[in-house]
């Protein structure tokens, strides 16, 4: 038989298509397959069919529940209408109209049990495996649980069932207005000749079955929508109308009782439209949607008349036990209930034996800032331009016995800067994917320590690694990172790139235990899922061939536990020489009643930092612990994910000593604390205590400098009901709209006491300086004007101005600013020059931070250490010309120093700096001279 040119096209398209179809689903079935394999790598295949296994226990019931419901609803209405409109219908038509109801109701049932179960699925497991919080909610009682855990499920299920019905009413529309404007066949009762005449069925017809179909929908809808009335009424405790979050005089005394009222109208509209089903006329089923709207209506107009003539006017008495709630319940969400506070005298009463007793404290102050030392370390330690440091850590290690606070810094691999094919401005598939695999060691440097250069000294560095300390890294390739956003395979027949060595290149072989292995069905499936035809043509691939997938560690974490959140700011460790790096996982909320959210930017209004996820740099391995099992989420998360996460205590213990406290769950408190620290209603209403985070100026002197907060900082330093130095991070508080310093804010990182948050408060009254104020005193210091100006004079050199370090020692404040000098071209390194010390209205600027704590506090001179190995030539004593000073007599010089200080404090309080810095700096000349004079 010949075969018509048109039947041949057509044969090919459907051939195309089909063929479409079968690699699309191939596909996609290869995607789950490759993630299988890839869950299962990890240990974590419980995970990745927990969701799956979920899904399709929710799709398969959904979607024959739908689909029945669906085609009974249509056979139904179908039927129906024919009896109550005389309709007969042909064989025909009835096999037609029956086919159009199966397909329909199959394609209706598939989309809504996928968007069911999408939508559901998840909600449903943290509903059946809710933890309790053991605290209810000042209004309705309910424990907070049921906010985070069953509202949101209840709501998700009520807009579903509600869509529902809906999707019912418009069915049922669409087919009474077909049935109303097509003709039907009505059939004489003579089948053996048909004798059919067209005709149109009345509009009454059609009317009548179709109210009677709505009745039912509408009797349902109403009571769906009653349930949605009491569900929102919980919406109540998230209120923005009064002065605080949550529910304020008017949303319960106004907007409550008439949720009440809605309720009270949807059922009884409810009952009115099925009580007409049966074909008594109601006229509230008609009028009562009216009535609801009008309820409404009148709810928006009494709510505004209230709040504006019997709130506004009272606000402080009428909105106090709402304030008070807001109050509790922020500082619950943020876990800042728990803050200890204490008493800071704020003495400056420091001797030189304080500062040599805290030596710990004082050879931890980080002089080095971390904005510069990352541009040093890409300079001096990036050695070639497809390395790169992303992000400088600051973590504490014991170094040969001693504590120290660090800067450590991962040496990455930029794929994109990676050798390019010859010829070609495009990076091989074969170097970005075998040959550059990996990243290669850290590089470490005390916190306080500089170069003769003024660049940080480094104790670890190069490569190969070179370590000065007694802290190796045995194993310095890093295969999962920061910036590892490619796949790679490795056991290839290529050999992988390690490091530039000084007589070539050196080249390595995976040796872990990451990868999945490229059999050729996965060869072939990761062509598809990938993109890449390469993974089944090249003969570099074997069967011992692995590929590691998911490098990048946050996307990695976030694949296996994408219900958490997790900090942008992850940090690698030193552990048993090997490198990890640590993450920073939250869980979060934005359903927790009466608590302000964290910003005007998100609706979030709790957050504990739960989880620690350790990656293993070479081999992948992906760890979570929960190191707070008190956060009934993560019980939550743990119940459901039974494998996936591990208590704190079986962590290795090298690495749980560099757990630290997150500084963007610090910085959220912070925040949260500098208003939310007021305890009484009424105090909080008036706005009289709140807090600033302390401001500083920062940048190049004298051009680009701004003002800005202080970051929250990392110290080691002893804190004044402590017996012995941890690692801490701190931040100062200003009174709303000073400068003055009125507490600091600290959390412990270390051991048994990590966590615990102390709000270290100065005295009433008592006046301390802030960072800003301190700065003002250095921008009109002449000396150090002048310095700067002798610093940066040619023009060629740009000064900068490093953080202000606010060190607490003993029960005194200490003042510290590092000021670098960065050469203006833009390779240019930047150099600490100069350290800034503040004690006590006494500043200085010295070459070191020793030098300068020298300046103000002296080391006597019995105590100065005799140096035999440095012999020190005869000081020669001479005449003092300058600043007036006349006599070269100790005594009187010491008369002249005391003199010439107390004027310049004169001069301080009375505001006339230029006099300040003129008596400073005779000060400074007089104490040099001293210094020379020969005192036996």
């Amino acid at each position: 038989m010949k075969v018509s040119g048109s039947w041949k096209v057509k044969g090919i398209v459907i051939a195309l298509v089909l063929l479409v179809i079968i690699a699309a689903l191939f596909a996609t079935l290869s995607g789950y397959f490759i993630d299988f394999q890839w869950f299962g790598e990890l240990g974590y295949r419980e995970v990745f069919f927990k969701k799956l296994f979920t899904q399709i226990k929710f799709f398969i019931p959904s979607l024959i529940v739908s689909f029945t419901l669906f085609y009974i609803f249509m056979k139904s209405i179908n039927a129906y209408s024919a009896k109550r409109t005389g309709v007969i219908l042909s064989a025909y038509e009835n096999k037609m109209w029956n086919r159009i109801f199966l397909i329909t109701s199959a394609l209706i049932s598939l989309v809504l049990s996928i968007a069911f179960v999408s939508q559901v699925w998840y909600d449903f497991l943290i509903f059946m495996n809710r933890t309790a919080f053991d605290l209810k909610d000042p209004i309705f009682g309910y424990d907070i649980g049921f906010y985070i855990f069953t509202l949101p499920f209840l709501n998700k299920l009520y807009s579903f069932l509600l869509g529902v019905v809906i999707l019912f009413g418009i069915i049922t529309l669409v087919f009474n207005i077909i049935l109303l404007v097509s003709p039907k066949q009505q059939q004489t009762s003579d089948w053996e000749e048909l004798n059919v005449r067209r005709m149109r069925v009345s509009y009454k017809e059609v009317l009548s079955a179709a109210w009677r179909q709505i009745s039912v929908l509408g009797g349902i809808f109403f009571l769906l929508l009653a349930l949605g009335f009491y569900l929102r009424k919980f919406d109540l405790l998230y209120s923005s109308r009064g002065v605080t979050f949550g529910a304020g005089y008017t949303d319960i005394n106004v907007s409550l009782p008439f949720y009440y009222v809605y309720i009270g109208i949807s059922i009884i509209t409810a009952i009115s439209f099925i009580v007409s089903y049966k074909g008594k006329k109601s006229k509230l089923a008609v009028f009562g949607p009216l009535f609801l709207v009008a309820a409404i209506i009148l709810s928006g107009v009494a709510s505004t008349a209230v709040q504006s003539l019997i709130v506004t006017p009272n606000e402080s008495t009428k909105e106090e036990r709402f304030i008070q709630h807001n109050i509790d319940y922020t500082n619950y969400a943020y876990g800042l209930d728990k803050v200890e506070i204490k008493e800071f005298s704020a003495a400056q009463n420091l001797t030189r034996k304080d500062i040599d007793e805290n030596k710990v404290t004082i050879d931890n102050i980080p002089v080095n800032d971390y904005k510069p030392a990352k541009d040093i370390y890409n300079q001096i330690q990036g050695l070639k331009s497809y390395y790169q440091f992303n992000d400088i850590d600051i973590d504490r290690y014991y170094i040969n016995g001693v504590y120290r606070q660090v800067f450590i810094s991962a040496r990455e691999l930029q794929s994109d800067n990676i050798p390019k094919q010859e010829g070609s401005n495009a990076v091989s598939w074969i170097n970005r994917h075998l040959n550059y695999t990996h990243g290669y060691g850290v590089a470490l440097s005390p916190v306080n320590e500089v170069t003769p250069s003024g660049q940080p000294r480094l104790f670890i560095r190069d490569m190969p690694v070179i370590s000065e300390i007694d802290i190796e890294v045995e194993r310095p390739q890093i295969y999962f990172g920061e910036l590892t956003k490619d796949y790679v395979i490795v056991n290839t027949k290529e050999t992988e790139f390690d490091y530039p060595g000084s007589g070539g290149d050196v080249e390595t072989k995976y040796e872990g235990t990451a990868g999945i292995r490229l059999t050729f069905p996965n060869r072939l499936m990761l062509a598809l899922t990938q993109g890449k035809i390469n993974f089944v043509l090249s003969q570099d691939i074997n069967s011992e061939s692995r590929v590691l997938l998911n490098r990048e560690i946050i996307g990695r974490a976030r694949k296996i536990a994408p219900f958490l959140a997790y900090d942008e700011d992850p940090y690698i460790v030193i552990s048993d020489g090997k490198l990890y790096w640590i993450i920073d996982a939250y869980t979060l909320s934005d359903r927790y009643p009466y608590s302000q959210s964290i910003n005007k930017n998100t609706t979030t209004n709790y957050i504990r930092n739960s989880v620690k996820v350790i990656i293993d740099a070479y081999n992948g391995t992906t760890d979570f612990y929960i190191t707070d099992s008190e956060d009934p989420i993560i019980n939550t998360y743990s119940k459901i994910f039974k494998t996936l996460f591990k208590p704190l205590d079986i962590m290795p213990e090298d690495l749980r000593a560099h757990l630290r406290y997150p500084q963007t769950l610090f910085d959220i408190q912070t925040e949260i604390y500098s208003k939310y620290h007021i305890k009484d209603a009424k105090e909080f209403y008036n706005k009289s205590d709140v807090w600033d985070i302390a401001t500083q100026i920062y940048g190049v002197s004298g051009t680009t400098t701004e003002t800005m907060e202080v970051e929250s900082s990392y110290l080691i330093m002893k804190l004044p009901d402590s017996d012995k130095e941890e690692f801490i991070l701190m931040v100062p508080f200003t009174p709303q709209g000073k400068n003055n310093m009125i507490s600091w804010f600290a959390v412990k990182n270390d051991g048994e006491n990590y966590g615990q948050l102390k709000l270290y408060s100065f005295p009433s009254g008592k006046i301390v300086e802030g960072p800003m104020q301190i700065e003002g005193i250095i921008s009109q210091d002449v000396a150090i004007g002048n310095a700067i100006n002798l610093l940066q004079s040619g023009g060629n050199s740009q000064v900068v101005r490093g953080n202000m370090l606010i060190i607490p020692i003993e029960d005194s404040i200490l003042y510290v600013e590092p000021i670098y000098l960065r050469a203006s071209n833009a390779s240019a390194l930047p150099e600490l020059k100069k350290v800034i010390v503040f004690y006590k209205n006494q500043v200085v600027m010295e070459d070191s931070l020793e030098k300068s704590l020298a300046r103000i506090f002296p080391v006597e001179r019995d105590e100065m250490p005799e140096t035999a190995d440095t012999p020190q030539a005869p000081k020669t004593q001479q005449p003092l010309t300058e600043g007036g000073v006349q006599d070269s007599s100790v005594s009187q010089l010491i008369r002249r120093a005391n003199d010439v200080f107390n004027q310049a404090q004169e001069a301080q309080r009375a505001g006339n700096w230029a006099l300040y810095g003129e008596k400073i700096n005779e000060l400074e000349t007089i104490l040099q001279k001293l210094g020379d004079l020969n005192i036996d």
